[in-house]
């Protein structure tokens, strides 16, 4: 935090189950049950601060791509600025051979199920029950990363594509990350199937999709989650619920007042939370998980967000948002909201966040840099299409 920023609010309290939003994003309940809270969740200090350090680690990335868009080099970028506070607490559950499918603005998902931050900044958190680490060479797997969003040959695809369209799978350290299909509803029952795969290997473990609020109204959405919910697949669907389909915006997309009660139309628990609170969606995200691990099958998470930024950096769609819907969705900026919220509880102090900040600036200045030096494909060579 710098004192250049506002004053911030403190953070609103999470959304209950079967509790609904407005199109304006003001939040009704009309139930008193426990779905989304956050307390009770026993994180201790250690728990909270790795929370933090994946939030503001997934925003600089955002930033740093943002900056060479503006700048020229990068032709097209799709921010996850306003999305951490969901997909980071959501891969939190992930363990080691569990599946992630993830979209253009799950890169806080990406991250976090990745890397290990003792590596990257030794000593910088504190001992305690944190989420153990795969065994993976961090910065060697974040060069690929960057080398991948930079179209490098060293990049997951060879530099043949760019972005998050690319999977990666290291078993030995128990890795599985299938990439995004353009056609998002896609993603659905590709995951689904998944989840199938992993359930009939006789195994507990569970694989989790993000979708966005417009892949909701494609028929892959209906076939996925019936197929899921039929066969009792231990899958989690994520809606990352901004209010927006690129220009679309919610109360022309659909008249339910939330999407999570699509949920009990396919004999699933739907659970609506506040996505810009982290520990609300760990907390919900840790019983779906249980409840997958343990056969009770799928659940469907609507997690509810702001618009931060346009479909993708250049287009006019964030000029489609009212102004007032604008000012609000910044005013609760998910990072800012937690650093607060850390702060009056006591969990650390100004000077942690400032060192957050710069160590997680400062990397990415080295990692990305790095990268830019790699080779370009050759354009003109053949390339295998098929695997063998």
């Amino acid at each position: 935090m710098t004192a250049s920023q506002e004053p911030l609010r403190a953070p609103g309290a999470a959304l209950t189950e079967g509790s609904s939003r407005g199109r304006s994003g003001t939040k009704t309940s009309k139930s008193s049950r426990p779905g989304g809270r956050s307390d009770g969740l026993g994180l201790d200090r250690a728990a909270r601060l790795e929370l933090h350090l994946f939030l503001r680690l997934a925003r600089e990335w955002d930033l740093r791509f943002e900056k060479m868009f503006k700048t020229g080099a990068l032709t097209k970028w799709y921010s996850s600025v306003g999305n951490e506070a969901t997909t980071v607490a959501a891969a939190t559950v992930l363990e080691k051979g569990d599946a992630l499918l993830s979209l253009h603005r799950d890169s806080g998902a990406i991250l976090r199920h990745y890397l290990d931050p003792d590596q990257l900044f030794p000593g910088l958190l504190p001992e305690g029950s944190r989420r153990p680490a795969l065994a993976i060479d961090a910065r060697e797997i974040l060069h690929r990363l960057a080398c991948q969003m930079l179209g490098r040959r060293e990049g997951f695809s060879n530099g043949y594509e760019r972005s998050y369209h690319y999977g990666h799978i290291d078993e030995a350290a128990g890795l599985f990350h299938m990439g995004m299909i353009s056609h998002l509803g896609s993603m659905i029952p590709v995951a689904a199937g998944v989840a199938f795969a992993l359930k009939h290997q006789g195994t507990d473990r569970i694989a989790i999709n993000f979708i966005g609020e417009g892949a909701t109204s494609t028929g892959d959405f209906h076939e996925g989650l019936n197929m899921a919910a039929v066969w009792k697949l231990p899958f989690i669907l994520i809606i990352e619920n901004n209010q927006w389909a690129f220009s679309t915006p919610a109360s022309e997309q659909y008249a339910c007042a939330s999407l999570a009660e699509r949920g009990a139309a396919y004999g699933m628990p739907g659970v609506q939370v506040d996505g810009n609170d982290p520990e609300a969606v760990l907390g919900v995200m840790r019983t779906a998980a249980a409840r997958a691990r343990a056969g009770g099958g799928p659940t469907l998470v609507e997690a509810m967000l702001g618009r931060h930024r346009g479909h993708s950096e250049g287009d006019d769609s964030l000029a489609q948002v009212p102004e007032q819907e604008l000012a609000e969705t910044r005013a609760n900026d998910p990072l800012d909201l937690y650093e607060v919220k850390l702060l009056q509880d006591g969990a650390c102090d100004a000077s942690h966040l400032q060192d957050v900040a710069k160590r997680c600036h400062d990397l990415w200045i080295e990692v990305v840099d790095r990268a830019a030096e790699t080779e370009e494909p050759d354009a003109t060579e053949e390339r295998a299409i098929y695997a063998d």
